[in-house]
């Protein structure tokens, strides 16, 4: 299964221009070979005393030279920006969408885009257009996993000379801890007696409208700030019968690993048999509720605990 969400989506500003000044540049080996070769023409025109050599030498000379600036500027001038996908669970593949934007009126061709996992892919940018391409990094463990540093390089348009840059992209995807399979049944649910008619029930997702005095100050200082937590009040009719997850009634046997990731299906499972449920970590609780909102809570949480 598949976590889904927009809340789960960061849409970034787009970078300043590339700059000239970050962008390197090379010659290829047909660069090298091709100097080779006007050398040789020129050692001929001198030896021979051929105007038509020293016409020739020259004139390959000066297509060289302008190959050279035109790969340089094949990249520079590109805006850039990112994309995080869909948080996915560990093992999964995470996806960035990166996009190339060319707001000059020259067309950009054949740059490669290379994340170091082996893949290389191509993109044109038409002028006053943009181009979009998508990368895939494998995940191994739960939590924020950042975008990787993506290596932009072009050879247009006569191969002669080899223009790159560096660009680190500024996106993260959420991890979550894999569910495990298979997996218990769901615990017995949990009956709490409450002797007020209001009570606080636990700490959950800031949702628009909530009061600002029930703002949980220290879950958002937990988190430096990134997300809000709001203190839930519920009556004792609404807890009864509500599904606790707790992480410390899980044997201790288990590794902590192991432990997040029977609590990652035991929510999905809650979820899907239409049960209220709660998660109680160290230091945080979420009430119980149902839904996709509470469900991204819970698993956030999860992906997030220490």
């Amino acid at each position: 299964m598949r976590p889904s969400g927009g809340q789960w989506r960061r849409y970034l500003p787009v970078r300043p221009w590339l700059g000239a000044h970050r962008v390197h540049i090379r010659p290829s080996r047909a660069g090298l070979a091709f100097g080779a070769l006007l050398l040789a023409l020129w050692i001929a025109a001198v030896n021979f005393q051929l105007g038509l050599g020293y016409a020739l030498t020259c004139f390959a000379a000066a297509c060289a030279i302008v190959d050279m600036l035109f790969a340089s500027r094949n990249l520079a001038g590109l805006a850039l920006a990112a994309t995080p996908g869909q948080a996915v669970f560990a093992g999964d593949s995470a996806a960035f969408e990166l996009r190339l934007i060319n707001r000059s009126s020259r067309s950009r061709h054949a740059i490669a885009l290379s994340a170091g996992t082996g893949a290389q892919q191509q993109a044109d940018v038409p002028a006053h257009g943009e181009s979009t391409t998508v990368i895939h990094l494998a995940t191994t463990r739960r939590g924020w996993l950042e975008a990787p540093s993506v290596r932009l390089s072009s050879g247009f348009p006569l191969g002669l000379f080899y223009a790159w840059c560096w660009w680190q992209p500024e996106a993260r995807v959420l991890v979550l801890p894999r569910p495990e399979s298979p997996c218990p049944p769901l615990p017995a649910s949990m009956r709490q007696a409450q002797e007020r008619q209001e009570e606080l029930a636990g700490v959950r997702a800031y949702q628009p409208g909530d009061p600002q005095q029930r703002l949980a100050w220290r879950q958002i200082a937990r988190h430096d700030g990134d997300h809000l937590y709001s203190k839930h009040f519920q009556d004792a009719a609404a807890m009864h019968g509500a599904l606790l997850l707790d992480l410390a009634t899980l044997p201790a046997t288990l590794e902590p690993e192991a432990r997040l990731s029977r609590l990652a299906a035991w929510v999905l499972a809650a979820e899907r048999a239409g049960l209220p449920y709660g998660l109680r970590l160290d230091g945080l609780t979420l009430a119980p509720g149902l839904g996709l909102r509470h469900q991204e809570a819970c698993l956030r949480a999860l992906a997030e605990a220490p």
